[in-house]
């Protein structure tokens, strides 16, 4: 089984990745060279750095892998900012980690038969806050992108994923994740438990 993970040096993508190991063969992407190269290394994974807005390096790394059986796409970004003081750095950096990327995994992914691919969202009323409005925008473009994507890749089930507050680094900019936070491997287990049951839900709310 070739499994993908984009934003395996996150905190719930770091978590899938050692759920993962030993269920087939793993592929690694990151920001982060050196903890991505080191997380691949302890998991027997194979490993690229890359630049989600750079579709070249996106579609040559999923050429390479060939056949996915199941795809994970935790890469994410937030940049808490008013609508009037949110440029257009923060704004294009948002959308290419929470959607661009996830296009683009979708777009060139050689899928198998039976594939699965998981995408994480949001709970739309948890994130429409001042401040959050790139965020915000992006999340419920996923949720879109995924509807168009159902009718459009025949045999792959594309499942979306609504969290609560998981304890990551996507808190930081907030001062740390809230009290009660679920951690990074809870949710992978959570996550995992419903894409490989029978029948997956189209949209996983936990």
């Amino acid at each position: 089984m070739e499994i993908v993970i984009f934003g395996a040096t996150g905190g719930i993508g770091r978590a899938l990745a050692r759920a993962l190991q030993g269920r087939g063969r793993l592929w690694l992407t990151g920001r982060h060279e050196a903890t991505l190269f080191e997380l691949a290394e302890t998991l027997g994974a194979e490993a690229e750095a890359m630049d989600l807005s750079d579709e070249t390096a996106v579609q040559a790394f999923l050429a390479e892998v060939g056949s996915v059986d199941r795809l994970f796409y935790a890469a994410g970004a937030v940049f808490p900012a008013p609508l009037a003081r949110t440029d257009r750095e923060a704004w294009e950096r948002t959308f290419t980690a929470n959607l661009w990327g996830a296009f683009l995994a979708l777009k060139h992914a050689r899928w198998g038969a039976g594939a699965r691919g998981v995408f994480l969202g949001a709970y739309p009323q948890r994130i429409a806050f001042p401040g959050l409005g790139a965020y915000a925008a992006s999340k419920w473009a996923l949720e879109g992108l995924l509807t168009a994507a159902r009718r459009e890749l025949r045999g792959v089930h594309l499942m979306l994923v609504r969290l609560p507050a998981v304890a990551t680094n996507l808190w930081a900019p907030f001062g740390g994740p809230p009290k009660g936070a679920m951690t990074p491997e809870e949710a992978a287990r959570r996550i995992l438990e419903a894409v490989e049951a029978e029948a997956p839900p189209d949209t996983l709310e936990v």
